[in-house]
């Protein structure tokens, strides 16, 4: 895990995927569940070893990274996803030259802004740690897993665990919902291979 005062400048070098933890610090609510999340987030940097990293920001830099993720050409449907708060986004080149309308990405929702009651934080260690091994396995393209998913899950399930919008690189998964469904997905894809 990588703790820093700037998202400007992070290259993603020899690792597959970069994770960048997006949170709101003025939100009380959010802040607790995200102390409770720090273990989890802890064991699944930890568990993608080489393949990727988390990069967060120090505490009293966290609207400053905020607006680097935000400066990007967003459609305003993307930056309402990017908004959502909590959550990661994942990309697979440097920071700097990432551009959501050439370059594929990906945002994982802890859920929305939680003005209100937040989610048990324990509830995302499981699938956290399906993503770590789908990130880990360099015979998985994470991007198409995910992807993969929509299509094989009924369509209201899917409708429920992502918002794919057409002719953008990116779309959006709720953890909350998507967990173990991307855990299976993964393991049917390890399976298919192996066959």
């Amino acid at each position: 895990m990588h703790i820093t005062h700037s998202y400007l400048g992070i290259t993603r070098g020899t690792f597959r995927c970069l994770f960048f933890l997006l949170v709101e610090d003025y939100i009380e609510v959010q802040s607790a569940f995200m102390r409770e999340l720090d273990p989890a987030l802890e064991r699944f940097a930890r568990n993608m070893k080489t393949s990727g990293v988390l990069v967060r920001s120090f505490s009293g830099d966290i609207e400053s990274t905020k607006l680097h993720v935000l400066e990007k050409p967003w459609t305003d449907a993307q930056r309402g996803e990017i908004l959502n708060t909590p959550g990661l986004l994942m990309i697979d080149v440097d920071f700097d030259n990432f551009d959501p309308r050439e370059h594929r990405w990906l945002h994982l929702s802890f859920g929305s802004r939680m003005h209100g009651e937040a989610p048990r934080a324990d509830r995302f260690a499981h699938a956290l740690g399906g993503l770590a091994e789908a990130v880990c396995d360099a015979q998985t393209d994470v991007f198409v897993a995910a992807s993969a998913l929509i299509h094989e899950v009924r369509f209201a399930d899917a409708a429920e665990l992502f918002t794919a919008k057409s002719r953008i690189f990116g779309f959006s998964i709720d953890l909350i919902k998507g967990g173990q469904l991307l855990r299976e997905l993964y393991q049917r894809t390890v399976l298919r291979k192996r066959i």
